[in-house]
């Protein structure tokens, strides 16, 4: 995966700078109101108790567990790129 990763990302450095706005823009997606969703669930959870949990509380915090390690990738996905980006800049 690291190898095919390596060649995807020096690739062309356009190439590179699209894949970057392509992770910034799912990891803004990702993360748009992740907070504010996150404490509603626990404020739900914690004001309800069993009734939460019968209703899908526990699932849903789950799914906002999981969008917020989605998130995180994206955010690893365009720090890889912007290190390219740099390297390359300051190669030449």
């Amino acid at each position: 995966m690291r190898i095919w990763m390596q060649k995807i990302l020096t690739f062309h450095w356009s190439a590179t700078f699209l894949l970057m706005g392509v992770f910034s823009a799912l990891g803004a997606a990702a993360s748009f109101n992740l907070f504010m969703t996150l404490s509603a669930n626990f404020r739900f959870l914690s004001e309800h108790g069993l009734m939460a949990v019968m209703e899908g509380a526990l699932i849903q915090l789950g799914e906002l567990l999981a969008n917020g390690y989605f998130a995180l990738a994206m955010y690893i996905g365009f720090k890889a790129c912007e290190r390219t980006l740099v390297e390359k800049l300051l190669a030449k």
